[in-house]
């Protein structure tokens, strides 16, 4: 009888240990589920996304039930990948409808499938696009010039995720390290400091319970030689963030022994996420990625499948190939692309999770 309720008691404290919250103790139950689902799919398989998938394709914008994925493989992706930045009050900076994006996240939802959304704010200086800036990130915080200008911003982006009322991963300040955006505009102290006021701010008076928190930083910026300390440079602390994320692009080169090189860096950036998520009891994401244009017709099978394979902790959750904007840029195959077998041999792989994989994710 003792062995017995020792042995329970063991069981109990394993479960506890692995076990993960997020950092929203508040977070609605369907969130909760949603985050602790992904884990539980982790050691085995990777979730398989698409950016910006129902809203247009190569040749196709906006036309209902269309997708570049589905119609190559038979499903959706299991994540959908969705930009807000407030550009404009109607569409987004890649000329999407804001009200039409809900409809399509409801979907998603609806069909099972999971929403990241990306929030890429508009400058509290100038109220223009992201990228073009002069701001020092400072002014936008408590107390400081431009902080009631930030706080519109932010009472946007809440009033857009309360209205939606589905669970959302949402990458905060994207690819902060590339030095392209205002928020990266400024000292670590200050960019953590602005991260960790948005996520209480969210939390705490606006109530919005419905967030997975993403922290997203770009592969570009980093030196291989130094990654740990590159990627975490501006990291808000554990108690901020639920994901590992990483913006990761990857080049076509010419020869055989150059596109090596470049899958074994993919692979060993892979394998650093999982190892982070793992040390951290997080989960990780490869949060967009891909080959544009897809000229190496086996880059699905030859880079991510063998990436996947070499994972040593099984805490990467999902991958999000970027957007299929038009003919010349695109990061999924169409038609009959020459790198469409490949993409069917992927789906098929025991590895690999789309929409119609996942079962009652949200329970």
């Amino acid at each position: 009888m003792l062995k017995t309720i020792g042995l329970c008691a063991c069981l109990i404290l394993v479960q506890v240990v692995f076990a993960q919250s997020l950092i929203d103790g508040k977070a609605s139950k369907k969130t909760n589920n949603l985050y602790q689902n992904l884990r539980n799919n982790a050691p085995k398989k990777v979730l398989i996304g698409h950016q910006d998938d129902m809203a247009y394709g190569v040749k196709w914008r906006a036309k209902k039930g269309r997708s570049d994925v589905r119609e190559t493989v038979g499903s959706y992706p299991a994540v959908h990948g969705w930009d807000i930045d407030f550009s404009g009050n109607v569409y987004n900076r890649d000329s999407v409808r804001y009200d039409q994006m809900k409809l399509w996240m409801r979907e998603v939802y609806s069909r099972g499938g999971i929403n990241a959304l990306s929030w890429r704010p508009n400058s509290p200086d100038t109220e223009r696009i992201p990228f073009i800036s002069n701001l020092e990130l400072a002014t936008a915080l408590p107390g400081a010039a431009l902080h009631q200008e930030y706080l519109t911003l932010l009472n946007q982006l809440a009033l857009f995720l309360s209205q939606l009322n589905v669970p959302v991963v949402l990458r905060l300040f994207d690819q902060h390290n590339a030095g392209e955006v205002w928020w990266g505009n400024g000292t670590e102290a200050s960019f953590v400091s602005l991260w960790r006021f948005t996520v209480d701010y969210l939390k705490e008076v606006k109530k919005v319970h419905n967030i997975i928190y993403a922290y997203s930083p770009n592969r570009s910026a980093m030196n291989e030689l130094s990654m740990a300390k590159d990627y975490l440079y501006g990291y808000p602390g554990d108690d901020y963030v639920d994901v590992f994320g990483l913006v990761n692009y990857i080049e076509f080169k010419e020869t055989l022994a150059e596109r090596q090189i470049i899958s074994n860096k993919f692979k060993n950036d892979l394998k650093f996420i999982d190892l982070l998520a793992h040390q951290k009891n997080k989960l990780g994401a490869i949060t967009e990625t891909g080959q544009n244009g897809l000229i190496d017709s086996l880059w699905f099978s030859q880079t991510l499948v063998t990436s996947f394979e070499a994972l040593n902790y099984g805490a990467l959750s999902w991958v999000t190939l970027g957007p299929n904007k038009d003919s010349t840029h695109y990061y999924i195959p169409f038609d009959e692309h020459p790198a469409a077998a490949d993409f069917r041999d992927f789906r098929k792989n025991d590895r690999t999770l789309f929409e119609n994989d996942l079962v009652e994710i949200y329970k």
